[in-house]
């Protein structure tokens, strides 16, 4: 009933504060946040037929400016956070994470709920004064694990090669469809990987949490934890239902008065709204790459599929950079990379950009090979400690299907003009000239990467290489060797780009956002273009040369 009325009345036009007295008959006091995470939470706006009825939910950006508003509102003297089930990466763990620590410096009270909670929940939760589990609840702390699928073995009975050329050694795309086994490159930086996510996270936890490391690790080997457990063991502070939160926080709060997010927001951009008003303020872009790269229009499928397209993104850079209202240019990178032509036609729109306007880059949970060349165009790079990064390298190749034609009776005859003309044909193999003019081709793309490399992030020749060859970093390696300027994320970004216009950081902006939602009239359009899941893989498509990660990192 309250979710009901709050919408007809912000339908009706009311706002803030105007919409807390209707609701309860006055302006009622409040000092406690209260704050549900759970799922994904967005980087844009992405369409998707359950955001109809359900609404598009709090994205990333929103959670950490409730979280800063909070910090500076002196009426709010706790957070309450309700976690569970959370689909997001490290690195927006960790953004979120440094928003709660904010919190308590600033002396405020945080509180984390959960129901149960697995690494991703209970890492967050770390950052809290005090933890809740319910008494049925149970934590599942079983530590990290790489996991990487062959499919040769598949693809030999069928019928199938994979031809895949690289250039890096530790390129590994081409793997998983070449190999039954991870190679020794492979292996070294997926083990690199690991040792140093796991630990940034048993650090902050044992930080957190006041345990020494050995303590933390040898708790996420035991792994498996019900709820009195947890308990005993210091992982959480309280075993409780949600409804008996409020009494255990008036130890420390009395009364009790929440807020929720929905009226908290309504309240704090009614003055906002106020604010900008009586200024002039500077208008900052956001842009959004999130989703594998490709040429052309980009694919907004929703559930059935998304991808960030050259043409569409040269177009909202090409509007931003002439829209004079315009200050600065902040690029939220969230992709592996793709094809390789596209990311450098979509770095190129970036670096023309940055010639009259301040472009900072901040890189989200991935950002690696094409996306990492679009963050190279960036005045200045921020990345989380936990960003997955880097993947300086290309591959190029094909799937040649004649044995599986022939198994399933199926031939194909071949007449051409141009001795090249089959060159990417699914029905016979590279000749040995054929490779070796691909091998030069993805080289040459590859040195050219390595050059841009070097000049945008004013390092030799000879100090790229070691951090290139295709390897993934995570963003504090990445820091080290020189490949991102800062560690921070999106908040942190859009402070640099006040600083470079000389706007004190605490000034209000307009934060105009890119792409744009998806409007209701373009949902027959947005549908057709919803690709099919039997489409096929990268490696069977004629793109030339891709510039994507090695490997399709899904941390367990």
């Amino acid at each position: 009933m309250l979710k009901r009325l709050t919408r007809s009345v912000f339908l009706a036009g009311l706002r803030g504060k105007d919409l807390v007295t209707r609701l309860f008959g006055r302006q009622r006091a409040y000092n406690t946040l209260h704050l549900s995470l759970h799922g994904a939470l967005p980087e844009g706006a992405k369409f998707s037929l359950a955001s109809l009825w359900h609404g598009r939910g709090v994205d990333l950006l929103t959670c950490t400016t409730l979280l800063r508003w909070a910090r500076d509102d002196d009426h709010i003297q706790a957070v309450v956070l309700t976690i569970a089930d959370l689909d997001v990466g490290w690195a927006r763990l960790q953004s979120l994470r440094r928003s709660l620590l904010a919190l308590r410096a600033a002396k405020k009270q945080v509180w984390v709920y959960l129901t149960e909670g697995g690494m991703r929940e209970y890492y967050l939760a770390s950052a809290a004064d005090a933890i809740l589990i319910a008494p049925a609840g149970h934590l599942s702390i079983t530590g990290l694990a790489a996991e990487t699928v062959f499919f040769k073995g598949a693809l030999d009975k069928l019928g199938i090669e994979a031809q895949v050329h690289q250039a890096g050694q530790y390129k590994a795309a081409g793997e998983p469809f070449t190999r039954d086994s991870m190679s020794e490159a492979h292996r070294e930086m997926l083990n690199g990987l690991l040792d140093d996510l796991y630990g940034q996270i048993v650090e902050d936890i044992a930080h957190a949490r006041h345990k020494n490391l050995h303590a933390v690790r040898e708790l996420i080997d035991q792994g498996l934890y019900m709820a009195r457990e947890a308990l005993a063991a210091g992982l959480v502070d309280h075993v409780a239902y949600e409804d008996e939160m409020p009494t255990l926080l008036e130890s420390t709060l009395n009364p009790v008065q929440v807020i929720t997010t929905e009226e908290y927001l309504h309240l704090r951009r009614r003055e906002l709204r106020r604010t900008l008003l009586a200024t002039d303020p500077k208008k900052i872009a956001l842009v959004t790459v999130d989703g594998p790269i490709k040429r052309g229009e980009s694919l907004d499928g929703g559930d059935g599929g998304h991808a960030v397209g050259s043409t569409s993104f040269a177009a909202d850079i090409k509007q931003i950079r002439e829209d004079e209202d315009v200050a600065a240019l902040v690029v939220r990178v969230m992709s592996p990379g793709g094809s390789g032509l596209a990311s450098d036609l979509m770095w190129h729109e970036l670096m023309r950009t940055r010639e009259n306007k301040p472009v900072i880059i901040s890189l989200g949970d991935v950002a690696a090979s094409g996306g990492y060349y679009l963050a190279l165009a960036g005045d200045k790079v921020f990345a989380e400690n936990g960003t997955i990064t880097g993947s300086i390298g290309v591959i190029a190749g094909k799937a040649v299907l004649h044995d599986l034609y022939t198994q399933i009776g199926v031939t194909k005859e071949i007449l051409t003009r141009g001795q090249r003309a089959a060159l990417f044909s699914d029905y016979q193999a590279f000749s040995p000239q054929e490779r070796e003019r691909l091998d030069s081709e993805i080289l040459a793309f590859y040195r050219d990467f390595l050059a841009k490399v070097a000049t945008c992030r004013s390092l030799s020749p000879e100090a790229v290489e070691p951090s290139a060859q295709g390897r993934v970093w995570t963003g504090r390696q990445a820091w080290v060797r020189g490949l991102v300027d800062e560690i921070g994320g999106i908040e942190e970004a859009l402070v640099e780009a006040k600083k470079r216009l000389g706007i004190p950081t605490d000034t209000p902006v307009v934060i105009e956002r890119f792409p744009k939602p998806p409007s209701l009239w373009r949902i027959p359009k947005l549908m057709r273009a919803i690709p099919r899941r039997t489409s096929s893989p990268w490696w069977w498509t004629q793109e030339r040369i891709w510039a994507i990660m090695p490997v399709s990192l899904r941390f367990l």
